[in-house]
């Protein structure tokens, strides 16, 4: 008898659990396919923001210690022990001498008095609450690039705007700009054409941060129809403008892939990360699974991990892509600001991963299933409105559609 009763109560539990899931599908599959799209816009914007104070923390306990956990938009603090940024090269990728005025100069102006030897100023401490990187930043250019283009992604407009933008004084606010943007433009100085100026420093360019750029190409061209070789083409070009690389483009397809299947429905998160998984030969639900053990009991209203049970992984594309699935997958059935607030504190190169998980997630849920306090951003307004002139429909509910931008 009470093997019986084990075995009705296991049954019971498990079709508990595909009803949840079921249900979950059912919600998930009759959102409007503009909501999606807008989800995973804002959904970039905000996972970008959320981790961008704790941005290369590899110790859990520093980042305790400096910010108790990430709860919301946080200022960056001014300085961050431990920050590399003082080892790195002003006049080139990767680490090497401060003396070079690529930073400062030509791009990131009035910034280079951040990177000085021995200073440990946080990666991003000019920003404000709330307000997006300089990758961040640049998705936004693109996307006004893809409004005034009446919806088309044209990579070589956007390369004159990329180049327009990034020598512009005050075009942005970040300290940082990563080693792919010091390489572009110490070519450029030298007289090297911008269609040509995309290096690799064979270490740091092969790196998470070069999805950011592909999620308004994949928005812009997906259709209900989901993956396409339209939607990775695109996504690979923009890719190449800035990054000459050869182990990049398999990612960004499978990324592109991912995204597309959610944001047209046809898979949902979970079922897309592992199917990714698949093609990497990593078991994601196991990794999930683990990591949910690990944890514990946990109250859903309340927790936003840093507990260690995720990876704590650094940008390298190799490492980051699958931590990049683990989240998802882990957090899919949770929503954006579970999602969004574990990735920032489990530290490490989350700022990127944000982006990129904020994306799926928000493709996932529509913008109808942000809260408001990850609606929040420093340039709300600007950035809905960026939004919906890509997307073609008012997302937000009070904000211009079809807004023209003139480059």
């Amino acid at each position: 008898m009470c093997d019986y009763i084990i075995n009705k109560t296991q049954k019971l539990i498990a079709f508990i659990g595909l009803l949840r899931v079921s249900l979950m599908e059912s919600t998930h599959s009759t959102l409007a396919f503009q909501d999606r799209k807008a989800g995973a816009l804002l959904g970039l914007f905000a996972g970008d923001a959320l981790a961008s104070p704790v941005h290369w923390y590899y110790s859990l306990a520093q980042l305790k210690r400096d910010f108790g956990q990430i709860t919301g938009y946080t200022k960056p603090n001014e300085h961050m022990e431990g920050s590399i940024m003082n080892l790195s090269n002003t006049g080139g990728g990767g680490r090497g001498s401060d003396k070079g005025e690529i930073v400062g100069d030509v791009i990131n102006h009035g910034k280079k008095k951040y990177w000085g030897r021995g200073l440990n100023y946080s990666y991003h401490c000019t920003l404000q609450a709330g307000e997006n990187t300089l990758e961040g930043q640049l998705t936004r250019l693109l996307l006004r690039t893809i409004a005034a283009q009446e919806g088309k992604v044209k990579p070589e407009i956007f390369l004159h705007e990329y180049v327009k933008f990034m020598t512009t004084p005050g075009s942005h606010n970040d300290a940082y700009a990563s080693t792919c943007h010091r390489m572009f433009f110490a070519n450029y100085v030298r007289g090297v054409a911008p269609e040509s100026c995309a290096d690799n420093d064979g270490h740091n360019t092969d790196a998470i941060d070069a999805l950011t750029l592909t999620i308004p190409a994949i928005i812009a061209t997906v259709t209900e129809e989901g993956p396409s070789d339209d939607v990775r083409k695109a996504a690979r070009e923009v890719v190449a403008l800035t990054r000459q690389s050869k182990v990049l483009p398999a990612y960004v397809d499978l990324y592109a892939d991912m995204l597309a299947s959610v944001v047209s429905g046809k898979k949902t998160l979970q079922s897309a990360a592992v199917d990714a998984g698949k093609r990497l030969g990593f078991d994601v639900k196991a990794s999930a699974q683990t990591a949910w053990a690990r944890a514990g009991k946990i109250d859903p209203e309340k927790y936003v991990g840093g507990d260690g049970t995720d990876p704590m992984v650094a940008c390298y594309i190799d490492s980051s892509f699958p931590a990049l699935l683990h989240l998802a997958y882990r957090y899919a059935e949770y929503g954006p600001r579970m999602a969004l607030l574990a990735n920032a504190n489990a530290g490490g190169e989350n700022v990127a991963r944000g982006s990129a998980l904020g994306a799926l997630i928000g493709a996932s849920y529509g913008v109808s299933g942000f809260p408001e306090s990850l609606r929040a951003l420093y340039n709300r307004e600007d950035i809905e409105r960026e939004i919906n002139a890509v997307v073609g429909a008012d997302a937000f509910g009070k904000t211009h559609v079809g807004e023209k931008y003139d480059l």
